[in-house]
């Protein structure tokens, strides 16, 4: 690999003028492409293949009318004017009109429509309040992204006739975290940038040398985002892409170009060096350093495609996507610029920042030599203190992003909130139960007695507060007379009973569904208990009619398919992963034990990592500083991409030192000397580099979103960790017991140890002065 990087080190020098060009057309096409990403950009992708709630999810779109994965919900509430007087019904008059001119609206079904008792039905407890059912002939993937603006007219409406309005439902839901998806990245590019200029002046002392890894970076990030825009024209990708891109794509920009201009300007002020030296120096040395990091980040998101949800997929594409055109723009265009600069990388530098000349013992020697006196007893009180850390992790509990997730100030959460304060907790986020006979018919008397006789027995369930079928349609009526009415009279049903009828009852009489409200969200514990009796014991012990499956769909089943699927996938992801960084390692260091300390170290700075994240943002210690709500849970996908991005990321300081360390072993032969010596060159880098990276994560943790504000502050800490505690600390002790089998390596010729000669030649030196 180094005679590999020497080559291109001195191509580079000549073509530099040619690969900044290119890069600049890139930069360019991917700026025009970014402003054109997020229309592209879906909120699904959480749903598992074959699990319950896919199916139950499609059929109940495909099966019945005024139903399908877009369909939206209508909340009005008026405060001076109850439902059903003129004021109210005239208002609702206007908005309804005014709604159904929105490209994609099919439909409204309200109390204007209704008769008396299915009217009821659409009004609380609250008489000023009542809900209406927006039917949609659209695609969801569209709707999420004009939902937003068909809110904003709603609301803006409303609020000029002396009422609230808003829409609810899945598509606004998504439609509205896209939209505080842009509004976080935008608030945590305000944070991130001028932290970013403040500590690159710190750590390189010139406005040159500062601005130079900022515009590559920033070059970067956008011809991946031009990469994620064409892929997106042709897939389905999260909303979430670009939030965790960026975030990925600043922190490894950032910390690549740092160990490049560093190193450069280092050998660049080594005498006799021209600036091709440098460059071919620098790429032999940081260049490997930063393709095996980048290579390294690459493996462990790759990992993620094990994880069956195709949210987490393009999530993981996205990082990949970004850490690979990172890696590329580091290898490429920053030499590029680096060689064309020259010395002039020092131009700007700050007066009160120049470093002092010292002939002292540096600090960081001081305490690396200091701690690998005693290294048993630091080794085990740092790991027990991280096993302290790591407690909360074991009651660490997952579920998927619910309303919950969006700021309370919301146009959306506003509407759910009114919702389950007029109808109660369950009516927002229903469990669906889809009974399907391919070949029955579920309208006959016996099926229909046997529905009547399920809603009771559900009725009766602890916790349910209400449950729906098309019996509820027709109260008091016997099943073999709402059978009749179905199969032979329903076209003289009125309208409003047979439009609710057929929300409950497909055309074929195939399939038929029944909801169930609970007095709890669809993220809550109960919740999850109950769809677990529902799915394992009531429904199979239940004498369903002949041929009947069920299936069971909604948030909370949604949420604990899409969770098992994460946890199932976690082992599998976490060994494709070890074995991929443990080979990269290997072909890195020429060693087998490090690779094996790197990755028990990796795992102790994890688990500790985990454990912080529940103490805050589920158990709630200090959540109030991000302005989030500690549901007791973590969002199911963040501990799996932490775990990639940590992997990835924690080897990147590893490489970067253990690097340094070996170069300088196998110049000397001293083993602690040379651990000593690596941690003296790269200890400043480290920080620098970590404070960087935890300045992006952090201010990502602040972005208002509240999955993003978990991976962002989950990495800030695992970052602050890594190049403290492991790096500084661990690595030195680790080394330091390994001795000399640090190296080890087959068919690898043993290095004499250099430190008794050179006490020998110290000795003999000191004889001849004598």
């Amino acid at each position: 690999m180094h005679g590999l990087l020497l080559g291109w080190g001195k191509a580079l020098y000549k073509a530099r003028w040619a690969v900044v060009t290119l890069w600049i057309v890139f930069a360019l096409f991917g700026g025009y492409a970014f402003g054109k990403l997020t229309p592209l950009l879906s909120g699904g992708g959480w749903e598992v293949p074959g699990s319950q709630s896919l199916t139950a999810g499609k059929l109940l779109a495909s099966e019945f009318e005024g139903r399908s994965e877009s369909s939206l919900t209508l909340v009005l509430k008026d405060p001076k004017h109850a439902v059903g007087s003129p004021e109210y019904n005239e208002k609702l008059k206007l908005i309804v009109g005014r709604l159904q001119t929105e490209q994609g609206v099919s439909g409204v079904f309200s109390i204007l429509n209704a008769s008396e008792g299915i009217g009821s039905g659409l009004v609380g407890k609250d008489p000023n309040l009542s809900i209406a059912f927006v039917s949609m002939d659209t695609k969801i993937d569209f709707l999420i992204n004009e939902v937003p603006d068909y809110q904003d007219r709603v609301v803006e409406q409303a609020a000029s006739l002396g009422a609230e309005a808003y829409l609810v439902g899945g598509a606004a839901f998504w439609g509205e975290s896209s939209v505080q998806s842009q509004e976080g990245l935008a608030k945590a590019e305000m944070i991130v940038f001028p932290l970013i200029i403040i500590i690159l002046l710190l750590v390189f002392r010139s406005v040159m040398a500062m601005v130079t890894p900022l515009i590559v970076t920033i070059a970067s990030v956008l011809a991946a985002m031009g990469i994620i825009y064409l892929v997106a024209l042709q897939e389905e990708l999260s909303v979430f892409v670009t939030n965790s891109a960026m975030m990925l794509g600043l922190g490894v920009g950032i910390d690549y170009s740092l160990f490049m201009v560093s190193r450069f300007k280092a050998e660049l002020a080594v005498e006799g060096n021209t600036k091709q030296d440098a460059l071919v120096k620098t790429m032999t040395t940081a260049g490997h350093t930063v393709f095996f990091s980048a290579l390294t980040v690459i493996a462990a998101l790759s990992a993620l495609f094990t994880v069956p949800l195709a949210a987490i997929k393009a999530i993981a594409f996205g990082g990949i996507v970004v850490v690979f055109v990172a890696g590329l723009a580091s290898l490429t265009l920053l030499p590029a610029v680096l060689v064309i600069l020259g010395t002039r990388i020092n131009k700007g530098s700050i007066p009160f920042l120049r470093p002092r000349a010292n002939d002292r013992t540096s600090g960081w020697k001081r305490w690396t030599n200091g701690i690998m006196r005693r290294p048993v007893l630091f080794l085990v009180v740092t790991l027990a203190a991280l096993g302290a850390f790591a407690y909360p992790a074991l009651d660490m509990k997952l579920n998927s992003p619910d309303i919950q997730t969006l700021p309370a100030d919301t146009s959306v959460r506003q509407g759910y909130s009114l919702m389950e304060n007029s109808f109660g907790i369950g009516a927002a986020n229903q469990i669906s139960i889809v009974l399907r006979d391919e070949k029955g018919d579920l309208s006959s008397p016996e099926a229909i007695a046997k529905i009547s006789a399920l809603q009771a027995e559900l009725s009766a369930q602890d916790h349910v507060t209400g449950v729906s079928s098309v019996m509820s349609f027709f109260p008091g009526m016997e099943p073999a007379v709402v059978s009749g009415v179905l199969n032979g009279g329903e076209s003289a049903l009125p309208e409003d009973v047979k439009y609710m009828v057929d929300r409950y009852v497909s055309n074929d009489r195939h399939t038929v569904v029944m909801e169930i409200e609970l007095d709890q969200h669809s993220s809550s514990d109960v919740g999850s208990d109950f769809i677990k009796h529902l799915r394992d014991t009531l429904l199979p012990a239940f004498e369903l009619p002949a041929g009947t499956t069920f299936n069971i769909g909604g948030e909370t089943m949604l949420g604990m398919d899409s969770s098992k699927a994460i946890n199932d996938s976690l082992l599998p992801a976490l060994g494709v992963m070890l074995v991929l960084i443990f080979l990269i390692l290997v072909l890195s260091f020429k060693s087998l034990l490090l690779p094996l300390k790197a990755i028990v170290l990796n795992l102790f700075s994890v688990a500790a990592t985990y454990g912080i994240l529940v103490l805050v943002f589920a158990l709630g210690y200090g959540s109030q500083i991000f302005d989030v709500e500690s549901n007791g849970y973590i969002i199911h996908f963040v501990p799996v991409l932490l775990l990639a991005l940590l992997f990835g990321l924690s080897t990147d300081y590893e490489v970067f030192l253990v690097s340094r360390i070996k170069e300088e072993y196998d110049r000397t032969g001293a083993h602690e000397e040379s651990i000593a010596e690596g941690m003296e060159k790269t200890g400043p880098l480290i920080t620098g580099a970590a404070v960087l990276m935890v300045a992006v994560f952090a201010g990502f943790s602040f972005s208002g979103v509240l999955p993003i504000q978990m991976l962002g502050f989950g990495m800030a800490v695992a970052i602050a960790l890594d190049s403290t505690v492991i790096r500084m600390l661990l690595v030195p002790v680790t080394m330091k017991l390994l001795g000399r089998a640090s190296w080890w390596f087959p068919g690898k010729k043993r290095k004499p140890d250099a430190t008794p000669q050179r006490k020998r030649s110290d000795n003999s030196l000191s004889l001849e002065n004598k």
